[in-house]
């Protein structure tokens, strides 16, 4: 397994990560606890050693109690990266860490984020409150998602940011043009959520497969009907290039974000150690860098499917 640095933090991220949304039991079709406990401790076995996890993530915050009893005892041998959202303000944030910390029973999160920006709230504040966090030992790097470059240069007039988790995948990249530059140039990491564009990366999706009532992938603009046209028929152009390194297309899509310059480490979602399994293999080959060109044109096809207007993964109707 390979690590890389956090930004100018102290941290060592695996290449790969375990994301845990979907063991919040909400929007994913359920979870079941006990599987994703497996998952956490499969991961760290495998030499994954970080798991993304959120406040937001399930009823009263379920994710994080789920990552808090798989590391019990066990939390010097992976580190926890969380997000507060909402109240942001500095009593807020202050506030959210505390309960942060007990759900996860932990007594300092490895990389603290501001899951969304609010608008309401001068980022000031936001920052004042993690600098303290971090000075006082609670908090070790502050990171923030789905900012913009403006975003983050304002923030970064408050404190250090050494993270950005931004949604980024071979179906989504918004944040090359803008985005990723300015990471590299303010040596921000970026771990990617979404690697695997909500599942259509791995190849199960179909014209007779699609998403049920419930599930939280059919307000992504990527499953939109004139869009999903054209990801299936990506996803076909994909599989010869898969086949020739003897990968999924999980796998392959998991190494050209690792590949991708700025990227620290993808977030792989897991439910179950199986898996784990297969998403770590992603660290143990190298696509060529014609493959990585070829890949890439393939990706821009989707990217010209998306409406141009508005660049945000979610939509309401």
């Amino acid at each position: 397994m390979e690590y890389r640095q956090v930004g100018q933090s102290s941290l060592q991220f695996s290449v790969i990560g375990i994301g845990c949304w979907a063991m919040g039991g909400q929007g994913w079709g359920g979870a079941d606890d006990r599987d994703s406990i497996a998952a956490i401790h499969r991961a760290i076995e495998l030499g994954v050693n970080w798991v993304d996890t959120a406040e937001a993530y399930g009823e009263d915050s379920h994710s994080e109690k789920v990552v808090g009893e798989a590391l019990a005892g066990r939390y010097d041998e992976c580190m926890v990266a969380t997000k507060l959202i909402g109240d942001i303000s500095y009593e807020g944030a202050k506030r959210k860490c505390e309960a942060s910390l007990r759900r996860l029973k932990a007594d300092v999160i490895h990389l603290y984020q501001i899951h969304w920006p609010n608008p309401d709230i001068p980022i000031e504040e936001t920052m004042r409150a993690l600098v303290e966090l971090q000075e006082e030992g609670k908090i070790i790097a502050i990171g923030v998602s789905n900012f913009d470059a403006g975003q983050m240069a304002e923030a970064l007039q408050y404190g250090r940011i050494d993270c950005l988790q931004p949604p980024y995948s071979l179906f989504w990249r918004h944040i090359e043009h803008e985005i990723i530059p300015f990471c590299i140039q303010h040596n921000i990491a970026t771990i990617p959520y979404s690697p695997l564009a909500q599942g259509l990366l791995t190849g199960k999706f179909s014209r007779d497969n699609y998403p049920p009532e419930g599930d939280i992938r059919r307000k992504n603009v990527l499953f939109r009907p004139d869009v999903y046209k054209v990801v299936l028929e990506a996803v076909e152009e994909l599989k010869p290039i898969a086949a020739k390194y003897d990968v999924t297309l999980a796998q392959l899509a998991l190494r050209w974000l690792i590949q991708m310059p700025g990227v620290t480490a993808p977030i792989a979602g897991a439910r179950n150690p199986r898996q784990v399994e297969e998403n770590v293999k992603a660290a143990d080959f190298e696509i060529e860098p014609s493959d990585m060109d070829a890949m890439s044109a393939i990706g821009d096809k989707v990217m010209a499917a998306l409406p141009d207007d508005n660049p945000v993964l979610w939509r309401d109707d």
